[in-house]
């Protein structure tokens, strides 16, 4: 036994003394971590607060100077882009402008003053009172209008030392078929002014003024009521060529051309049993009367036998086309 030991203390109570001892000791050393625990967490609070202030301060600074440097590349791009869009949009449109004023003032200038040719016009003058109108196109076709009925031919224009000419492929009106007339042209088509004078030689000369063709005073029918086994187009030929070609339509208008002659009666009609009345217009109404059958594709009219326009017969052989189908 040790000498400092106390005989008076039993092993039960150093038992129990040094639990106590240990036991104060182990809750010190926690008490001891607790505390260290808890002043780090402050510490880690603190750093995370300063790091947290330092992050704002940064990105308000960097906010302001977005802000700042904004209004500058803003107001840059607004002075500088539209200057390049009006450089580059405006000028060619103003050239543009210009160049379209300048071409048109130059057709003005060159029509009213300047051009002298037949075509784009129409002509006209009276003969024994009646209107006739000329129109020369520029596909070299000649057409004459009297009343309501329309002559088509053919013309060519020439230029010569003895001046500039015209030749009409058919006789119309004041015109010689297939005979060069001389012609010039005076006044002004803008105006409307304009003069076409021709001549054939010293010993006939007649003049044209520049003028509007007036539609012909025909009226369609009311209450019509049309055959439709007539309604359509139908031709008489002979050995493969058209002489004759007319047209009935369903609303009572009609049209009847000597396809040779390039003559077209435009007209209206009605009908009375078996007969055809048809009216076209001159210097008045002209009345014909025509008797007609129709049978099939086959029409007997003005004294001809007629076929119907797209059907077989019309495109049967020259004989075949002068036969009269068995009734």
């Amino acid at each position: 036994m040790n000498e400092n030991t106390n005989p008076e203390v039993t092993s039960e109570e150093a038992v129990e003394a040094e639990a106590v001892e240990t036991a104060e000791t182990v809750e010190e050393t926690v008490e001891t971590a607790q505390a260290e625990s808890a002043a780090e967490a402050e510490v880690t609070k603190e750093e995370e607060a300063e790091l947290s202030d330092e992050e704002t301060v940064k990105d308000e600074i960097a906010s302001s100077d977005e802000t700042l440097e904004a209004p500058v590349d803003s107001e840059a791009a607004v002075e500088e882009q539209p200057k390049k869009k009006k450089r580059f949009l405006q000028i060619p449109v103003i050239i543009s402008i210009c160049i379209v004023v300048a071409a048109l003032l130059g057709y003005f200038i060159f029509t009213a003053f300047f051009l002298k040719e037949p075509e784009g016009v129409t002509w006209m003058t009276e003969m024994d009172g009646t209107p006739y109108y000329f129109e020369f196109k520029n596909d070299g076709v000649f057409s004459a209008y009297v009343g309501s009925v329309e002559i088509n031919s053919t013309y060519q224009k020439t230029k010569s030392a003895d001046g500039n000419t015209l030749t009409v492929g058919a006789n119309v009106g004041y015109f010689y078929g297939n005979a060069p007339a001389t012609y010039t042209i005076t006044g002004s088509r803008i105006l409307g002014n304009q003069k076409l004078s021709c001549s054939y030689g010293e010993e006939y000369s007649f003049e044209l003024s520049q003028g509007k063709r007036e539609k012909a005073p025909l009226d369609l029918p009311q209450d019509f009521t049309p055959d439709k086994d007539l309604v359509g187009s139908w031709v008489f030929k002979y050995y493969g060529y058209d002489i004759f070609k007319v047209t009935f339509n369903d609303n009572g208008s009609m049209t009847l051309e000597q396809v040779q002659d390039g003559v077209k009666y435009n007209g209206i009609y009605t009908i009375e049993d078996s007969t055809v009345n048809f009216t076209y217009y001159v210097a008045d109404n002209q009345v014909t009367q025509l008797d007609y059958k129709v049978d099939g594709d086959t029409l007997t009219f003005m004294g001809y036998n007629f076929v119907r326009e797209g059907s077989a017969l019309a495109e049967a052989t020259p004989d075949q086309q002068l036969m009269i189908p068995e009734s």
